[in-house]
This record gives structure tokens, C-alpha cells and sequence, in this order.
């Protein structure tokens, strides 16, 4: 069970609709949502985006930092927040931690699922060991590289905000305690389960050139849950294509 420790998030003043929340990737803090955060909450929606345990201001004490223990932590936040049934947008780690809330029940009614981990084919855990790794700028720049199919500007303030993070090293060992423990779940592609919670709306989201979690085959998706392959786009496509993303997810969480 992960301790009371300090929760960090972002939030838009709305207050209409279901609220919406957003949970980033591994590595990553609520920051890597910049470019959608005011399309989602247009409308006067309320946005949340959150730091999970381990990144950005939350606590960096992580439990046995399983999916399932991050969730609680997300889970517990919403409860202490206020917030009831909400719709979810994860990306990679933090999709498969929206998975896990949408499998509660009253707690989730839609989610969008970014590129997420264990739902596409082989994760790249080459790639994920060295992002755990990643102090310094030049093993941030390689790793920043990485995540786009057409890197262009993209890459460098990515890069920098990833060593600074990094270069501290309990944000290290967080990150490297969530790899370790997920490392078999998330290596175990749910699309050999029935993950599909019922009663929850879900769309899949993914770069079609995403290296680090490649797209699943349509065919294995339930044919009631879109999957949306986006065009000359990586592991981030809320960042390489935002504008698209934007429109995806503001027209399924309308």
C-alpha cells in the first residue's frame, strides 16, 4: 500500500461535465499533457492532470509500485478530492493504470488509451531500462529521441526535462521500482484476457510508428472498441499529434 505522501496535480477552474483526468506515462508528470490540457477543457470542463508516485511532485515513495498499487493511490486521490464517476485519457503506464480504475465499479464511465503498456505487442524494455537511467542530457536526448517517428524540435525540451528529473535519485529509484515490479504484467499482453471492463466506454489511441509499445493488430481489439492508428507518429502521439488527439479525445468525452 502506497503511504499518505504529497499528491501533485494540475487543474482547470470548469466545472461542467464529468471531470476529466489525465495520467501520464512512466518518467513522465503531469507537464507531458501541455499540449492538450486547454482543447480537453474546453467547455468549461474540469481537467485534472496528475503527478503519479515517483514523478514530479508527488511522493516518490511507491509501495511494491505495482499497476494495481498505483491505481489505489490515483483511486484514493479522486476520493479525497471529491470527484465521483470521472473519464480517464492514460498514456502508456498510466493507461494501464486508467485500465485498472475502469474495472472499479461507478468509478470510470469513458477512457482513452494512449499507446497503452501490455495492451500492443512486445514492450522495448531495452528502451524503458535506459530511461530509468537517464541523468545526464545525452542519455536524455537518445531516450527523447526515441519517442517520436519525426523528432524534429521535439526533442530537446523533452530531453531536458527528463535529465533534470532524473538526475535525482530517488525520482530513479521510484521509476526503477515501477519497471521492476510490472516488468512480467506488463510483458503479458492483455490481449490475450478479457480486459474489456464492462460498462465502460474505451478507445485506443496509437502512433502507428510507436517503437516502444507497437500497436496492437486490429484483429485482436473487440470490435466495439475503436483503435485509432495515427500516421507518422510515435510513442507520444498526444505531443507529435496533438491537434488530432485533442479531437479524438474531446469528441469521445463529450
Amino acid at each position: 500500500m502506497l503511504d499518505d505522501g504529497p499528491a501533485s496535480w494540475l487543474e482547470t477552474e470548469g466545472v461542467a461535465g464529468v471531470p476529466l483526468v489525465l495520467l501520464h506515462g512512466l518518467g513522465g508528470d503531469a507537464l507531458t499533457w501541455q499540449y492538450n490540457v486547454t482543447a480537453f477543457a474546453a467547455g468549461e470542463r474540469k481537467v485534472l492532470a496528475l503527478d503519479l508516485p515517483g514523478h514530479g511532485a508527488s511522493t516518490l515513495q511507491v509501495g511494491e509500485a505495482r499497476v494495481a498499487d498505483l491505481a489505489d493511490w490515483v483511486d484514493a486521490l479522486l476520493d479525497r478530492l471529491g470527484l465521483g464517476r470521472v473519464d480517464l485519457v492514460g498514456h502508456s503506464l498510466g493507461a494501464r493504470v486508467a485500465l485498472d480504475l475502469a474495472h472499479r465499479p461507478g468509478r470510470v464511465r469513458r477512457a482513452s488509451l494512449l499507446a497503452c503498456a501490455g495492451l500492443g505487442s512486445d514492450l522495448d524494455y531495452d528502451f524503458l531500462d535506459r530511461l530509468a537511467m537517464a541523468a545526464d542530457i545525452a542519455q536524455a536526448r537518445a531516450v527523447a529521441g526515441a519517442l517520436f517517428a519525426r523528432p524534429d524540435n521535439l526533442v530537446e525540451p523533452l530531453a531536458r526535462a527528463l535529465a533534470l528529473r532524473m538526475a535525482d535519485a530517488g525520482a530513479r529509484r521510484a521509476v526503477q521500482a515501477i519497471l521492476t515490479a510490472n516488468r512480467h504484467d506488463l510483458g503479458a499482453p492483455l490481449i490475450r484476457r478479457d480486459w474489456a471492463p464492462p460498462g465502460v466506454a474505451l478507445q485506443l489511441v496509437w502512433g502507428a510508428e510507436d517503437r516502444i509499445v507497437p500497436p496492437p493488430p486490429p484483429g485482436l481489439i473487440p470490435g466495439n472498441i475503436p483503435l485509432h492508428l495515427l500516421d507518422a507518429t510515435g510513442h507520444m502521439p498526444h505531443v507529435e499529434a496533438a491537434s488530432r488527439v485533442n479531437e479524438l479525445v474531446r469528441s469521445f468525452h463529450s
